[in-house]
């Protein structure tokens, strides 16, 4: 043998045995490099009682440079995110919370990272989750647990700690203590005791020791007990419909009732003592406090998604509650091929319900103001057929079955110049879809409502005219209610066609939806043959109570023309405390010695003065006030103009709560 061969062979034994030596040593001191990841999911080491978990798949792929997201170049080019980043709002949200400058504070600690690694290279950039207990009031008690996947450098972070006087921590103000596989770590800013574990390529960081050690007797117990193998988790997360390919959704199982104590909740919510009709009447149909454990998926990027399960409590179920989840639902394929087939390609909202009309009508009852019910009451009343609300809903209860649509797309009908006088405001074109059951009956509350026009305030274009008239309309007799009452069209339109009843603000929408319904095709198209409408459709739950189709770009521009006459309307200004002001200090100003009660002369005096000064308050409190109302309703205008399409399914039974979510929000190129 050679000695050059000689020497190469010696050389290649000094180093396999540095190497082995090397593998050995830092395999004893530290981890087995070779050593497999774990192979089952992150849930697996989370105990199946805690009161909240939550995980992400593939991190790595959300971030470009950490903090920055992969998308941020095209949300940047988004009008709905330049016009957030540009708004009070956002403003007022970063100097209470610090936003801009934890971003800065963020990019700096990134650029200290060894090797110009970034943090989801090291840690939880594969999966990342927490989970933990709430702990009386306040999210910021709760004891959690982070577990993350880590690359080497993650792993050998961990492994420090464990050596932690060869790396100098102390000097560094940590302050580090070992027990069993577990280290605690204080100091250093650190505003609690963290412990710190290691299961192969998972490191798990906690703010209780049994948390970290309960990670490692689950293990031992091959899961049995962890996250991972609750059925809630396997039938609603794992399973859950509609996830992705990449199964990189945000996932979510919480313990409802738990949350809504840290939170602090206020009971009842939504509050059905509220004076506002909407969070009154939604409380009596639904109660957040009735949830149990939900669990679901999330996923949010170029629009978001959202697939969320919940048993609910059935003792905090009210009678009416129940008796409105055990409606029979519908079906994907009745949605399609019945009500959705009804709507014109083109609407901006589309909503179809299968719950009793007499049952809605009654929470409606009840959470509206007692001044409204008590007019109505009256009103119908004088007819001399309902004695009561309770009558008329009986009445409406029997003739419609438990069914119903809503329909709203563009007005872009052409104005007849026959038709009634309207106050000019721009409105959508709005129809409501309903079942009939027993026409006879509905017959019978048109005509009463026709015949009586002047309870109603109905009025012809002509004096002397009674508001009520007869037409046709697509080979279907209709009757037309003209009320100058009505914004916009001063018209309601009503027409029984087949098993259908249909209510609109427009004679025309009112022929368009029974040709879309009859003819459909290119001249009429169909909102249930838009491949968008179909997909997501086809992609959410396949049976429910309620579903709501929305296309923000539809209707936009009319809200936007409408926007400054709401605006005026959210001014609220207590206008008779203010005239007692005004008067008081006219009174002493210009009419000194007079005292209230005053003459009728001397009040028309004082009157002259007054008006044109209560006039002039409430042209500046306007040109005040208004302007900004205007941009705050033009910015949500803009965001909501972001998305394409947005589409919710909510399936509800006396046991359980379903709701599916999808929203498209397409960013720039």
């Amino acid at each position: 043998m050679s000695l050059k061969s000689r020497l190469l062979r010696i050389t290649l034994i000094g180093l396999a045995v540095i190497l082995f030596a090397g593998y050995f040593a830092f395999s004893t001191l530290f981890f087995n490099p070779l050593e497999s990841d774990l192979d089952v999911d992150v849930a697996a080491l989370a105990p199946r009682d805690v009161d909240f978990y939550a995980s992400r798949g593939k991190l790595e792929d959300a971030f470009s440079k950490f903090p920055r997201l992969e998308i941020q170049d095209r949300l940047d080019k988004s009008p709905g995110w330049k016009a957030w980043i540009g708004s009070p709002e956002y403003a007022a949200l970063d100097q209470e919370l610090g936003i801009e400058k934890t971003l800065a504070s963020l990019r700096e600690a990134v650029g200290q990272i060894p090797l110009g690694k970034e943090p989801q290279d090291i840690y939880g950039g594969r999966d990342l989750a927490v989970a933990g207990y709430f702990r009386g009031r306040g999210l910021e008690n709760a004891d959690w647990a982070v577990y993350g996947r880590a690359s080497w450098m993650g792993k050998l972070g961990a492994s420090a700690l464990f050596r932690s006087t060869w790396f100098g921590l102390a000097d560094r103000g940590l302050k580090v203590a070992i027990d069993g596989n577990v280290a605690s770590v204080e100091g250093a800013g650190l505003a609690r005791k963290l412990y710190v574990t290691r299961i192969q390529d998972v490191v798990i960081v906690a703010t209780k020791p049994e948390l970290a050690k309960a990670a490692h007797e689950l293990k031992a117990r091959a899961y049995t007990d962890s996250v991972y193998q609750s059925a809630v988790y396997f039938d609603h997360v794992e399973r859950a419909s509609g996830r992705a390919p990449e199964r990189d959704e945000l996932e979510v199982v919480i313990d409802v009732p738990k949350l809504l104590s840290a939170l602090a909740l206020p009971e009842p919510w939504p509050d059905t003592r509220s004076q506002d009709f909407l969070p009154a009447f939604l409380g009596r149909l639904f109660q957040v406090s009735s949830l149990k454990t939900a669990a679901g998926v999330f996923q949010a990027g170029e629009g978001a998604s959202l697939d969320l399960y919940s048993d609910l409590n059935s003792e905090r179920l009210t009678t009416d509650m129940q008796r409105l989840y055990r409606a029979r639902g519908f079906s994907r394929e009745d949605l399609l091929n019945s009500a959705a087939a009804m709507a014109p390609a083109d609407s901006g909202l589309f909503v179809y319900l299968h719950a009793g009309l007499g049952d809605l009508l009654k929470l409606a009852k009840d959470a509206a103001e007692p001044a409204l019910r008590a007019n109505l009451e009256d009103t119908f009343r004088n007819t001399g057929k309902f004695p009561t609300l309770d009558a008329l809903i009986a009445h409406l209860d029997a003739s419609f079955k438990d069914r119903a649509a809503i329909i709203v797309r563009p007005n872009d009908y052409p104005v007849d110049p026959d038709g009634p006088q309207n106050d000019g405001t721009p409105v959508p074109a709005w129809a409501v879809v309903l079942w009939s059951k027993d026409v006879a009956k509905i017959v019978d509350l048109r005509d009463t409502i026709g015949t009586k026009g002047a309870l109603f305030g109905l009025q012809g274009r002509k004096p002397g005219e009674p508001g009520y008239f007869n037409n046709t309309e697509s080979g279907f007799e209709i009757r037309e209610f003209w009320s100058p009452l009505v914004p916009g069209t001063g018209m309601i339109a009503t027409c029984n066609a087949n098993e259908l009843t249909i209510v609109t603000n427009s004679f025309r929408m009112l022929g368009h939806i029974l040709k879309t319904s009859t003819q459909g095709g290119d001249r009429y198209p169909r909102l249930s043959d838009e491949p968008t409408f179909q997909a997501l459709v086809r992609s959410s739950l396949s049976n429910g109570n309620a579903f709501l189709w929305a296309n923000p770009r539809s209707i936009a521009p009319i809200l936007r023309a409408t926007a400054r006459r709401r605006a005026e309307d959210k001014i609220v200004v207590d206008w008779k405390a203010e005239r007692e002001r005004v008067e008081t200090k006219v009174l002493r100003e210009k009419f000194p010695g007079k005292r209230r009660p005053l003459s009728a002369e001397d009040q028309a005096a004082l009157d002259l003065v007054v008006d044109p000064e209560i006039e002039s308050i409430e042209r500046r409190i306007k040109n005040e006030q208004v302007p900004a109302i205007v941009a705050q309703e033009e910015r949500a205008l803009t965001y909501a103009e972001q998305i394409t399409a947005a589409m919710a399914v909510l399936a509800l039974n006396p046991k359980s709560f379903e709701l599916s979510v999808r929203v498209l929000a397409p960013l720039p190129e």
